[in-house]
């Protein structure tokens, strides 16, 4: 059942029980279904320096406690004895979402009192933009500012500002072009990191399914903290560009200075202009992209098949076109099955 997976997940998440593979199962969640995000917006809302949940929100919660309440009851009611012994732990999870959404509702009533009458304003009707797979969508803030989202990203902001910054929440991949405003600088929120800046154009690449995060900027300057080094910043120039590798320990980073290019010849923007460039980059990679252009999933059946490294550029080539022209230098085959492209070592390639 989708809903209890959810709840279950939610409920370790907000407990913070949950395990990195749970985690990355819940982000691929709200990929898919985008309709769940409200829950986990209102939960995101009160650990930001806002702390400004806005009041449609607190509704959807109600709705959905309510549905929680009822559901767990309903499970009760149908248990049999000779089966609790293996649903207990699910209704446990259930009766925990229910408990914990409670005192963030109540968390909601305690922080809106504490907050400043025009901020408070400025943090209601926030929106939540989603871009399915295999699309891009162009958007303006309300300062003027304009993002570009990449297909499989979503971008959270306030109808109105607030007095103080102008704060979203990215996760996916974004370009962005600030609009400049020395009184209130514009903070850019993902999982890892937090992005700085007054007035720039920059892309950042922070999808959680993906090992790295990548940021490049094109003009102006930004100050880049890390979510683990709260105390380490890093200041980036122009043709600068910053990647960060997750490890389990912790972040990793490393600051290059990119070639003097023009901007629709800088390789990680080509999505902007509908592009999909690799350069020398693992199979396993390159699927991530493929799969968020085409709106389509990949399963390796060989764990050496994403190892492949793969160089190529693709514009307006179909799946099927782009896949044909992989396989002039890498050893695969696939088949497809509706949404699904499964890839294989080729037979001889398997027996050497």
């Amino acid at each position: 059942m989708i809903e209890s997976r959810f709840i279950e997940l939610m409920a370790k998440n907000m407990g913070k029980s949950a395990t990195p593979e749970e985690i990355k199962e819940l982000e691929e969640f709200f990929i898919r279904f985008p309709e769940y995000k409200k829950m986990q917006n209102f939960t995101d809302a009160l650990t930001t320096e806002e702390k400004q949940p806005d009041t449609w929100m607190k509704k959807d919660l109600d709705k959905n406690l309510d549905q929680i309440w009822k559901e767990i009851r309903r499970e009760e009611a149908i248990v049999a004895p000779i089966e609790e012994a293996k649903i207990r732990p699910l209704v446990f999870w259930k009766w925990a979402a229910a408990v914990l959404l409670v005192g963030v509702l109540a968390a909601f009533f305690f922080f809106a009192q504490k907050t400043d009458p025009s901020d408070r304003f400025a943090g209601s009707g926030m929106q939540n933009v989603y871009v399915p797979f295999g699309k891009i969508k162009e958007l303006q803030l309300p300062d003027g500012t304009r993002v570009k989202l990449n297909a499989g990203s979503a971008l959270i902001y306030p109808k109105v500002f607030s007095t103080k910054n102008r704060m979203v929440t990215l996760k996916g991949e974004g370009f962005f072009e600030v609009a400049k405003d020395a009184n209130k600088p514009f903070l850019v929120h993902t999982d890892k990191v937090i992005i700085k800046v007054l007035g720039t154009a920059f892309n950042l690449k922070a999808y959680s399914t993906d090992k790295k995060i990548e940021t490049i900027l094109l003009s102006g300057k930004i100050q880049v903290e890390l979510n683990d080094k709260p105390e380490k910043n890093i200041v980036m120039k122009p043709n600068e560009k910053l990647t960060l590798i997750n490890k389990d320990a912790a972040t990793e980073y490393q600051l290059e200075e990119l070639p003097d290019l023009h901007k629709d010849e800088v390789a990680e923007i080509a999505w902007l202009n509908n592009k999909l460039v690799f350069t020398n980059e693992c199979f396993d990679e390159v699927s991530k992209q493929i799969e968020r252009r085409f709106d389509v999933k990949i399963v390796f059946e060989n764990e050496a098949l994403k190892k492949e490294r793969i160089s190529g550029v693709f514009k307006d080539e179909s799946l099927e076109q782009a896949l044909s022209f992989i396989k002039m230098t890498t050893p695969f085959k696939y088949r497809r099955d509706k949404g699904v492209i499964f890839l294989s070592l080729r037979s001889h390639i398997i027996n050497q």
